[in-house]
């Protein structure tokens, strides 16, 4: 006796709601993976309200520093936030540190690595520069429209041993920046 209960002959189709749950979860995933700064988003605030700081603001880049805002993410913008490095080729970036979900006060968090590994994932030559950023989002997990919204500069010594931040790019350099 087969324990089995056989129904049609064909294949069974999902249901309605399992396909909408299907787009709606890819939707969101594409959104989420874009490796275009400021992807889907209005970069019109800039840095104007606020600054991202690492702690200790310079040091040794073996170091896995904290960093923090001084402000909220904007009013539209409040759902969470992601802060990256932008590579040298000055388009793609890399997420260095876990998503902050309601930021709606400023906020903080730990690095997902030491800024030596940051550095090499950017791409950055000993002795260069490098643009980190708060990616800003309308939704949780860093999804919905995205604002790039606080900048800091990162530069590493001639050896790539030390770290020192800056809010605007040394004088002198050429630094790719995301759009403000």
């Amino acid at each position: 006796m087969s324990w089995m209960r056989l129904g049609s002959a064909g294949p069974r189709r999902p249901g309605r709601p399992v396909l909408l749950g299907v787009a709606a979860v890819a939707v969101m995933l594409l959104g989420a993976c874009s490796n275009e700064p400021g992807a889907g988003g209005n970069e019109a605030a800039g840095n104007a309200a606020g600054e991202v700081q690492l702690s200790p603001a310079n040091g040794a880049t073996k170091g896995t520093p904290t960093w923090s805002t001084s402000v909220a993410c904007p009013s539209g913008y409040q759902g969470s936030a992601v802060f990256s490095e932008l590579h040298a080729d000055g388009t793609t970036y890399t997420t260095i540190a876990p998503i902050v979900n309601n930021v709606n006060v400023p906020f903080s968090g730990t690095l997902l690595a030491s800024i030596a590994r940051i550095q090499s994932v950017g791409g950055i030559p000993d002795g260069g520069t490098e643009e980190l950023f708060v990616q800003c989002a309308s939704e949780q997990g860093g999804t919905g429209a995205t604002l790039n919204f606080m900048y800091l500069f990162i530069t590493y010594s001639a050896d790539g041993s030390t770290y020192s931040t800056s809010t605007a790019a040394p004088a002198g350099t050429s630094v790719p920046t995301v759009p403000a």
